[in-house]
């Protein structure tokens, strides 16, 4: 007869080397993805609005590093 204690929902997942990479790859992705949408998106702001210094660019990148660093720090924390 199986042990019903095996099974228990709230038992944590054992970390593997793959989930592990691709935990990390898709935080790469994401990271990647957030830096090109706000940036790109800065631009077509300056570009639409006529700006003769890149303060939409700025800012965008600005935002993607804070919320980057955010994402990090969230990391971080989860792992233990």
């Amino acid at each position: 007869m199986p042990d019903p204690t095996d099974k228990l929902p709230n038992q944590p997942k054992k970390s593997t080397p793959l989930n592990n990479y691709l935990k990390y790859s898709a935080f790469g992705f994401q990271m990647i993805g957030v830096f090109v949408v706000l940036s790109l998106g800065g631009n077509w702001l300056d570009k639409h609005f006529i700006m003769h210094f890149p303060a939409f660019t700025l800012a965008g990148v600005l935002l993607a590093l804070i919320s980057v660093f955010y994402f990090i720090f969230k990391l971080i924390r989860n792992q233990d």
